[in-house]
């Protein structure tokens, strides 16, 4: 192989080289995303699974007083995320661990009960709200959707 072959062959490996490895990285991306992992009790949908998400965007309605759909903190934090592995955005300064108010874990049933039951927290006071079974599972659903 003469001198220009070599240099050839090398910038070609090079490139072969340098694609294959943005693929991976490209994969190891993706898959650490998806390898995100819940805590078991987020997993649960025994509630939601029987709510219907526009439903539950309707009853969301009296929420939007103190929360937002979003990442954005009112006078209670944002619910996006709220059932992600890192959980909703809180004001700055409120670190609940991952856990509800009321030092519980983040679950379906949790998150109902502290609906339907309210309190204090270190943000504020979270007033109770009487949900039917089909109106808090329909509740859960749209939460369940918000990213």
């Amino acid at each position: 192989m003469n001198r220009t072959s070599a240099w050839m062959f090398t910038l070609l490996l090079i490139a072969l080289l340098t694609a294959c490895g943005g693929n991976q990285n490209a994969a190891n991306s993706s898959s650490s995303q998806a390898s995100e992992t819940l805590p078991v009790a987020l997993t649960d949908t025994s509630i939601s699974s029987k709510g219907d998400p526009k439903r539950g965007k309707e009853r969301f309605g009296p929420c939007a007083a103190c929360h937002t759909t979003s990442k954005e903190v009112l006078v209670g934090p944002g619910l996006a995320g709220l059932f992600s592995a890192k959980g909703p955005v809180l004001p700055k300064g409120v670190d609940y661990n991952g856990m509800l108010p009321n030092g519980k874990e983040r679950s379906e049933a949790n998150i109902a009960e502290w609906i339907r039951t309210g309190g204090t927290g270190r943000i504020g006071y979270m007033p109770e709200h009487k949900l039917t079974d089909q109106e808090m599972a329909d509740l859960m659903a749209y939460l369940r959707t918000l990213k």
